[in-house]
């Protein structure tokens, strides 16, 4: 497990062990604030022939737990059609809440349980809430104690530029290594760390005015003078993350600048970080 050590967290306390213990112990069970299952209405004329799509959402069985607590595997959920078709299906995070795809997971479809097997769902739901809970309150902790923070990283710069980096560049796990190092926080292989890909900044020029363009793989600066802490949570809810075959972020830093980048945790939960290369004198 990741692990928060006390030089940074607190004066008071010793710990050595990961981040989830440390923020476990710090925390009680706070009320899980869970989003109400929302369900389409069937026509009652045709209860059993039901399309995917209603409007413009559709209903959705989560195959895996989804991003940001959204839902949890076998919850029945509502999303934007597009959501759905762009995202959730492709990558096999949901099926389509049709008769057959209920059959086939052996699901019961909350619009046509019975009363006992609804209590039997609240049963079985209420069994996860302590653990679901802790992860809430982890994912509070962090954000709380990253909130004011930047994670510094020195680099040397090509000469002949103003700001490119060289040699190298700057990945996902030169950030974890520094942020064990600077902040005293080590993550466990759980808990994956993505760079936001902000492709919205204009191209850099060189001193020679040549205009130099970032790749697939690299990502631009940005201004954090302009975003206040609401947008750069929904900027880090919001992530989808790029990664290579390895499933490892595959965005790179290649440039001096402030970044973004987001710690995924443990129940979908999203921590933004603020990252800083610095010129090496």
């Amino acid at each position: 497990m990741s692990r928060i050590l006390t030089s940074n967290c607190s004066s008071s306390s010793s710990l050595g062990r990961g981040c989830s213990y440390f923020l476990r112990k710090t925390a009680g069970i706070q009320q899980r604030q869970s989003q109400p299952q929302q369900h389409l209405l069937l026509q009652q004329q045709h209860p059993l022939a039901q399309n995917k799509r209603w409007g413009h959402s559709v209903r959705l069985i989560a195959l895996e737990d989804l991003p940001h607590g959204k839902a949890y595997k076998g919850d029945v959920v509502t999303v934007k059609a597009g959501y759905a078709r762009n995202h959730l299906v492709p990558q096999k995070l949901a099926l389509y809440a049709t008769p057959q795809n209920f059959e086939r997971l052996g699901i019961i479809d909350p619009d046509f349980e019975t009363e006992e097997e609804r209590i039997a769902r609240l049963q079985r739901e209420s069994n996860m809430t302590a653990t679901e809970d802790r992860y809430l309150k982890e994912s509070d902790l962090l954000k709380k104690y990253l909130k004011n923070k930047v994670l510094q990283l020195w680099r040397t710069v090509d000469p002949n530029s103003t700001d490119t980096l060289h040699p190298g560049i700057v990945t996902t796990d030169n950030i974890r290594q520094k942020l064990s190092k600077q902040l005293k926080i080590d993550l466990d292989d759980s808990e994956p760390i993505h760079i936001l890909r902000n492709i919205t900044a204009a191209a850099s020029n060189d001193d020679s005015g040549a205009v130099t363009s970032d790749s697939t793989t690299t990502t631009n600066p940005l201004n954090f003078a302009e975003l206040d802490d609401a947008k750069i949570q929904v900027m880090a809810d919001e992530l989808v993350p790029i990664t290579d075959a390895s499933g490892k972020c595959s965005i790179q830093i290649n440039r001096l600048g402030e970044y973004l980048a987001v710690i995924g945790l443990k129940g979908g939960y999203a921590v933004p970080l603020r990252v800083l290369l610095r010129q090496r004198a």
